[in-house]
């Protein structure tokens, strides 16, 4: 995949909390995709392959107690479109891949609406060789349920149009499936469903929300099932909380500021030096422990989660009882630095530096 710019961007918001000698500040760190693709995976191409749902089915909609008229049928054979547009768009904006393209024309052409097939070997081949391609990310199936129902006010307003009430809720799920070059069968087919709801009073010509309104939310719910399907491709950026410990010692005050100013490379040896002139053990942690945030801050992880472990090592012979919130933020800590080596491991074979 394309190299990424850095594994961190952090946004520092020193705020001091109810305990004087904490600051806490924000993260932002990259998460691998939950699916990892080859690496030869560069250009993706998107297929309809579903048939579109019968207009009737799954759609109960009532009008004062009644079922609309036929004139305000929906129409659902267009909501495919929505999805694959969002997929080719939040694929492209990622930067992860050279090329993403929509294939036009849905592939199926029978009225099995409730079947998913595979893409045959041959015309995988098709769309590999025609046009380069080296992943196609298909559409099996797209199904919608939608329940509205349109009360009239009962309150007489005088007007041209009508005041009703419209409470209404739509249900969507999507099924799809990544195909990559060299293998027939899909490397992995998954499904998501969502939801949409709608409650408003609306003053209007009857045709807004009993046929524009309920279409609308069925668009929008595409849209959202395309986007949650593409993510699943692509690694994204997680907001975390990071903490410091500082004292009314004015080296370790001046760590802090080189540390809200993001020097991390003049924070760290000051607290290197620190370490050493101290004696009690919670003191010696603490400061650990804040090595290790400046080694996480510089890309370094593995030294950041030694530190973190020294910080761990100390605490045994602090107060167990006074000092448990400290071993239990260290604990917490070593954790995180774990998840994220892990996670970097999987980033570094994702953007095939591996």
């Amino acid at each position: 995949m394309k190299n990424n710019s850095g594994k961190i961007l952090f946004i520092l918001l020193l705020t001091c909390t109810s305990c004087s000698s904490i600051y806490r500040f924000s993260m932002e760190v990259q998460e691998p995709a939950p699916v990892t693709l080859p690496v030869f995976a560069q250009n993706v191409l998107i297929l309809n392959n579903a048939v579109v749902q019968p207009n009737e089915y799954g759609i109960k909609r009532t009008f004062d107690g009644q079922s609309i008229p036929s004139d305000y049928l929906l129409s659902l054979d267009s909501l495919i479109w929505p999805a694959t547009d969002e997929i080719a768009l939040v694929l492209n904006e990622s930067n992860f891949f050279n090329a993403v393209a929509i294939y036009q024309q849905p592939l199926r052409t029978d009225s099995d609406w409730f079947s998913q097939t595979y893409i045959s070997p041959e015309l995988q081949s098709d769309f590999y060789d025609s046009e380069n391609f080296d992943a196609l990310f298909v559409i099996n199936q797209l199904l919608f349920s939608l329940k509205e129902d349109v009360s009239k006010n009962k309150v007489d307003i005088p007007s041209d149009g009508l005041t009703a009430f419209v409470d209404l809720r739509a249900d969507g799920a999507i099924s799809c499936s990544m195909y990559t070059y060299g293998d027939e069968k899909p490397m992995i087919t998954f499904n998501i469903s969502d939801s949409l709801f709608f409650k408003s009073m609306i003053y209007s010509d009857p045709i807004i929300f009993l046929k524009e309104i309920p279409e609308y939310v069925l668009r929008e719910l595409s849209i959202k099932l395309g986007n949650q399907a593409a993510q699943r491709f692509i690694p994204t950026w997680k907001t975390e909380e990071r903490i410091l410990f500082v004292s009314s010692n004015a080296r370790i005050q001046e760590a802090a500021g080189y540390a809200a100013d993001h020097q991390w490379t003049k924070a760290e040896p000051i607290w290197t030096a620190e370490l050493e002139k101290r004696t009690k053990p919670l003191d010696k942690a603490k400061i650990a422990f804040n090595l290790a945030v400046a080694n996480e801050m510089q890309d370094k992880l593995e030294p950041a989660l030694e530190w973190a472990q020294k910080a761990k090592e100390y605490l045994k012979n602090a107060n167990p009882d006074k000092d448990y919130k400290e071993t239990e933020l260290t604990n917490k800590y070593i954790s995180e630095l774990e998840r994220r080596i892990e996670n970097n491991r999987l980033l570094d074979l994702q953007w095939g530096k591996e």
